[in-house]
């Protein structure tokens, strides 16, 4: 507590903007985004790859909250608590920071250049420091959450690569022990983090033995992929939101929501000829 107290005494207008925006925009928004862009324009597999390693991590980090069930700071006597919206689900671990050391620990292995790294060590600070500049996490759920973020990515990746390198069902193996824990466990979140792993398992499956396109393009062909994703995704999103509100309602719209992103889009993108179908994988 003394160490929330501590960070908070230097609170001030401009910090309150500052650490608002990397709180909502830090990690686990940079990720989802860039591996989506990778997926549809750039490099399927590493895109496959990167959100796999987001999606891994978002599951693991709602079965543990859901474990652990620990009180967040909010309420505590002598703290300011901010930013209560994005306080959703038990503490530990913190979920922004878990999803933030899933991104950058994947960008930074991927991509061993000085920006990419001078940015992920400061997004490493500052996304966990604006978590406990809010009141709404303890610091062991923000140094636990990092340092589970960056092993989720080890695993998943070692995950991936026996998928894809030996045709092994382990994905299809994780996903479903991670369905089987979330029967015991059915918090909001984790119903939106498995109906998003599940969609992009079965994405995997089907994209690899029925569609295998090749992403690559022009730059104009790039920017029609982006908008057709990110507007039907808006559109879908807008349409099911009313209908499927909670319960299993929401696995089913977040399913949705990444299927479109990982199979439907594809399939569009290749009905425009705005991609190919790869030779090879």
């Amino acid at each position: 507590m003394e160490a929330i107290k501590f960070i908070q005494q230097f609170s001030n207008p401009f910090l309150d903007v500052f650490f608002s925006i990397i709180t909502n925009l830090g990690g686990q928004t940079i990720g989802i985004i860039t591996s989506l862009i990778l997926f549809w324009c750039i490099d399927k597999k590493l895109g496959f790859k990167f959100l796999y390693a987001m999606l891994f991590s978002f599951s693991l980090n709602n079965i543990l909250k859901g474990f652990f069930n620990a009180k967040r700071p909010i309420g505590t006597e002598g703290i300011i608590s901010g930013e209560i919206n994005t306080a959703t689900g038990s503490s530990f671990p913190s979920g922004h920071s878990q999803g933030n050391g899933t991104a950058f620990a994947f960008l930074m292995n991927q991509y061993r250049n000085k920006f990419v790294w001078i940015v992920g060590v400061a997004m490493l600070i500052l996304v966990p420091l604006s978590r406990l500049y809010f009141g709404v996490h303890w610091p062991i759920d923000v140094i636990m959450g990092t340092l589970i973020g960056i092993l989720s990515v080890f695993i998943s990746n070692k995950i991936f690569d026996k998928f894809f390198n030996n045709s092994s069902y382990i994905i299809v193996y994780t996903t479903i022990i991670f369905l089987i824990l979330g029967v015991f466990l059915p918090t909001e979140d984790l119903l939106k983090a498995l109906g998003s792993l599940s969609a992009l398992t079965i994405s995997l499956l089907l994209e690899r033995n029925f569609l295998n396109f090749d992403p690559r393009g022009t730059k104009i062909q790039h920017i029609i992929k982006i908008l057709i994703g990110v507007m039907g995704a808006l559109i879908i999103y807008l349409i099911i939101s009313p209908i499927l509100t909670d319960g299993i309602f929401l696995f089913v719209k977040y399913f949705i929501l990444i299927f479109w992103a990982t199979f439907i889009c594809p399939i569009i993108f290749l009905k425009l000829h705005l991609c190919t179908k790869s030779i090879q994988e």
